[in-house]
Order: C-alpha cells, then structure tokens, then sequence
C-alpha cells in the first residue's frame, strides 16, 4: 500500500524532492540484498558497487557505489538487522540495548561547543571507519572516497535507513570534517537519511547542519525509530495511534527487570513510553532540523485495531519498513519486500 502524505516540514509535496533522494532510499534497499555486488547492476542498471564491505563483529556493514555516466558515488551503509518485533520485550530490549544510546561520549570533529553523541553511535562508526573491502582495495572507506570521489564533476552520496541513518549522520560529520581539513570541497557531498534515530546532542546536530545544508532526513510520522532517543519524541510516541486505535494509555505490557526497572511489574504503553523519555531527558539528543527535515503521513492497518501489544506492534513494525519511504518518494524499491524478508532472515 503507497503511503498517503501530508505537507512536510520544508516541502509540500513528494514531487519536490530530490532525484537524488530516490536514488538514495532505492540504494539503502540494496544493502540487504543476498549478493548486492552481483545483483546492482540488474536491480540498478548504471551502478556498481566498487567498495564492498566486510561485515564488523557487531554486524555493521557498508558499501560504495558507482554510477559511471553520473560521475555519481555513494556510500551506503545498512542499519541494524530487522526481523520485526514479536513482543514489547524484544521492541524495549531493541531501544534500550541494541541502540545504546543512554551513555554518551564526545565527538572530535565538530567545531561546537560540546558535541556528544551515542555510545552505541561512536561504535558503529568506529567500525566502519576501520572496515575492510572485501573487493580487495586495501582502502579504508575514508581512504577510498578521497582518492576517488574528489574532483570535478564528482559528486557523493552518503545515505542510510534507520541505524545505517543514524551512522550515516556521523560518518558525514567526520568525512565533511576531514575533507576541510584537506582544504577539498564539500559541495559535491549530499546527505539522505531514511527513519534515523538521533545520534548526539543539539552541539552536534548544529555542527552538522552547519557543515553540510545538503542534508535531507526523511521521517514517517507513525514510525517510532526516528523519535528515538528525542525526549520530545518518546513522549509523542507514548500517544501515538491515540485516540485511534489501538490505544497505547489501554495497553498494558510488562517490563523485564533484566532491561529496565519501574515501579511495579507492569503499566500502560503510555506510561512505558513516558518511563523511557525520563532516562534519556538528561542526554539531549535532538534531531538535526536546519536543514531539510521532512516528515510525512501514512495510513494504518486497518485490520489492526485491537488494543492489544501484538495488534500495536503490528501496526509499529511495518511504519519503519523502507518501502513507505519509497512510496513517500514515489519510486519502488528494487529489492521487493519478500526478498527484504528473506535477505534478514538469512542474516
């Protein structure tokens, strides 16, 4: 189902986004494809994927693109595997310990005051600072893009979905760095991020719209992803599908001690969501919104309706699925759903 849309933040409809938006979301799908190095040039004729990626201990995994006739690369990384979530266990333990985002560490390459992002952030991009290239460079990523996607006529996209958004905010937050600081220009970078979580604290969301305005970051209003670890966001989440239904203030869900302690065993969805943005009030985390930050409507299931934990799930996974940002952009997604499916399940 094409998602329905709203006005956005900077724009007022889908068709006034970039080309390369649609390039970039089509690209993110391919990073779970089973053999992406062989499958581009069939499921994206022009593009060929020249730096591959080998995947880290902690699963991260990237690659670079390119399409000859564009003079175009891109850098796309995945975001972290997603099977759906079967029960708020598994949905609390995804956002309080997969994103480890409660401890934050300072950023160097940043020129505001007191940049701080994500822990779990710093590790992701530390691994793929350090990646290998499976096709046998010798580069690092870094290495790779300077000595190839520099110059004349070149341009670079960076991009990612959810996870591989939030990294892909960080890594251009060093690459933009490093290139200034090799006195190389910036205006061939372009920044698209698809439902990512907020990487670091308002010091350096405004270094990074300062750095870089060609920057769009895409988010669907009903996917909960994007509103992490924003306080204001978790909050807004605590109502989310209110007063449709199902209800978040009439569910009920348990907690695992072993993930978080509360008073009492058990409390409303809402009361969980508002528990969560109290733990990360004091972090700061805001999203960057400078420079093109774009939200958009779409419908829900409306077989799901039930004020029940699985109906809400149901209702939670499929918003933070790549196709509705797909059909926000009005393209469909070369990799289909099915082999999106089969591809996580044989991650």
């Amino acid at each position: 189902m094409e998602p329905k849309t709203s006005e956005t933040t900077t724009q007022s409809t889908n068709g006034g986004q970039p080309a390369d938006a649609k390039v970039a979301v089509q690209l993110c799908s391919l990073t779970l494809d089973p053999d992406p190095v062989h499958d581009i040039s069939t499921l994206m004729p022009g593009w060929k994927i020249v730096w591959n990626g080998k995947p880290t201990i902690d699963d991260n995994y990237a690659f670079i693109a390119f399409n000859a006739a564009d003079k175009k690369y891109a850098l796309v990384i995945r975001g972290s595997v997603f099977n759906g979530f079967q029960d708020w266990d598994t949905f609390a333990n995804w956002i309080l310990e997969d994103l480890n985002a409660i401890t934050m560490v300072s950023w160097p390459y940043a020129n505001t005051k007191k940049p701080l992002i994500a822990v779990g952030a710093y590790i992701a991009f530390t691994n793929l600072l350090y990646m290998e290239d499976s096709l046998g460079s010798g580069k690092s990523i870094g290495d790779y893009l300077l000595a190839n996607a520099t110059g004349s006529g070149k341009q670079l996209i960076i991009t990612g979905h959810s996870l591989g958004g939030n990294i892909a905010n960080v890594y251009t937050s060093y690459y933009v760095q490093k290139l200034k600081e090799n006195n190389l220009s910036t205006s061939n970078v372009s920044l698209f991020t698809f439902a990512a979580p907020a990487p670091g604290n308002i010091d350096f969301a405004v270094d990074l719209d300062n750095k870089l305005p060609s920057a769009w970051h895409y988010e669907n209003e009903n996917d909960m992803v994007p509103k992490f670890p924003v306080f204001s966001g978790l909050l807004y989440t605590s109502n989310t599908f209110f007063p449709k239904t199902p209800d978040a203030h009439k569910i009920t869900v348990t907690f695992n001690p072993k993930t978080i302690t509360l008073n009492g065993p058990s409390l409303t969805l809402h009361d969980a969501y508002v528990a969560i943005a109290g733990i990360f009030a004091k972090n700061g985390y805001v999203q960057p919104i400078k420079n093109n930050y774009i939200t958009f409507k779409t419908d829900l299931n409306p077989d799901l309706t039930d004020n029940s934990i699985l109906d809400w799930l149901g209702q939670v996974a499929p918003q933070h699925g790549l196709d509705y940002y797909a059909g926000f952009l009005g393209v469909q997604l070369p990799v289909t759903a099915a082999q999106l499916t089969s591809a996580q399940a044989a991650i």
